[in-house]
């Protein structure tokens, strides 16, 4: 499973419970990711595409998206949307709308583009490069991606 450091104890209660009929048939693997170049991201996702190809295993992502404040040093407006949350509701679903159709490239764009301070960028930068280098290495392949 991947899973991000700052929400891992987040996950292990929800995962324990789900798994619990194969309690003790599965390994939890946390990989760790920090800040990463695009460039790094693709490597990683090479390397991990063949992981992510054996249906048994899992790949668990996750993000609160946009840390909006002057504490996070981010305080994008666009007064067109509406109040703050609907700026910032709406900066993320255009996100969500470019991870859920696996690009890579325009999610890179995306990120330089808005500057969003979305929490596990590089985490789903890497999944969506791993998704692609295995769509690359056997287009009939294809993992089955849940966004929820």
């Amino acid at each position: 499973a991947l899973l991000l450091k700052s929400s891992m104890e987040m996950h292990l209660p929800y995962v324990a419970q789900v798994m619990e009929s194969c309690r003790d048939q599965f390994t939890i693997v946390p990989i760790l990711v920090g800040s990463l170049s695009p460039a790094s991201e693709k490597q990683y996702g090479a390397l991990l595409a063949r992981y992510l190809a054996d249906k048994e295993n899992l790949f668990i992502i996750s993000s609160d998206f946009c840390h909006w404040g002057k504490r996070f040093q981010y305080t994008r407006y666009d007064e067109s949307k509406g109040r703050i949350h609907q700026s910032i509701e709406h900066m993320d679903r255009e996100g969500m709308a470019i991870i859920e159709r696996i690009d890579p490239r325009e999610f890179t764009a995306y990120l330089k583009t808005t500057e969003n301070t979305i929490c596990g960028r590089h985490p789903i930068g890497v999944l969506l490069n791993t998704i692609e280098a295995l769509k690359e290495n056997n287009p009939k392949a294809g993992p089955v991606v849940k966004f929820t």
